[in-house]
């Protein structure tokens, strides 16, 4: 939803659903991960039942809340329990065209407090960046070498660089213990305590607040999830100059020969990418 549904592709590691008398469902989803051909872009429905419309509503609410879809496909979960609040829905005056308008006038916003999602990607990239140059650092070894004082330094203080609606945080990171990490940004310093978790989930905790976070780092963006509250996305600060995609897509054609001036939000490129 914060990336106005753009397609992704890939794998579905997990899914944890539990069905009730009320709440029912089935998956398109390979013993390897895979969605199945037939699938196009829907590979999991949901169903609710119940003495009425309002009772059914509310059972699907409680199912979304509590499903967990954890991949390399992004999925809607959070949107749609937002969606099945609005009024048009409990009152099923709901057309064709309905969902269209919604998503063209973002009507419907994700509730989550921005800080928050910025200090949690801090957090993420803080433990991938550790977790990267120890495992550098141990092929390194295996190979006979010894690692260089900086690969060594890299592991106790390094920057941690986000972007989040067009402004840049730069974050100082000092790891203070084995699972403990100093968050500083301007004369603000934050400590949290990691504990990475089997599936890969991260628990962190900030004074007395606890949070469950997962997320990967694409090649466009981080993508965090915050368990029970969003899926947001840090685009990659990159340089200027470069002009990338928003999006995974077939190249077409080049609109303009190479070498040829090109003015400001004009088309230079065409994209194929398939969003049912």
């Amino acid at each position: 939803p914060d990336d106005a549904f753009r397609p992704t592709s890939g794998k579905i590691e997990r899914v944890r659903f539990q069905s009730s008398p009320q709440v029912w469902g089935y998956w398109s989803i390979g013993a390897n991960g895979g969605i199945h051909e037939f699938a196009d872009s829907q590979f999991g429905h949901i169903f609710a039942s119940g003495p009425t419309r309002e009772h059914a509503r509310k059972a699907l609410q409680i199912a979304l809340k509590n499903i967990s879809i954890v991949g390399e496909i992004r999925n809607p979960t959070e949107y749609l329990v937002e969606l099945a609040e609005t009024e048009e829905f409990k009152n099923n005056t709901i057309d064709t065209a309905w969902l269209d308008r919604l998503i063209a006038e973002k009507v419907i916003q994700m509730k989550f407090h921005a800080q928050d999602m910025i200090f949690y990607a801090a957090c993420l990239r803080s433990h991938l960046l550790v977790k990267e140059q120890q495992q550098k650092i141990l092929d390194g070894i295996k190979k006979g070498h010894m690692p260089l004082q900086n690969s060594l330094k890299m592991l106790q203080s390094f920057q941690v660089e986000l972007a989040f609606n067009s402004i840049k945080y730069n974050f100082q990171v000092t790891r203070t213990a084995q699972d403990t990490f100093a968050l500083t940004i301007g004369e603000t310093t934050l400590e949290a305590r990691f504990r990475e978790q089997p599936d890969g989930s991260l628990y962190v905790k900030c004074g007395d607040a606890v949070a469950q976070i997962s997320g990967v780092e694409e090649p466009l963006c981080l993508r965090l999830r915050v368990e029970g509250q969003a899926t947001i996305t840090f685009p990659r600060i990159r340089d200027p100059s470069e002009l990338r995609s928003d999006f995974n897509g077939k190249l077409v054609r080049y609109l303009h020969a190479d070498g040829a001036d090109i003015k400001e939000g004009e088309p230079f490129v065409e994209l194929e990418a398939m969003k049912m």
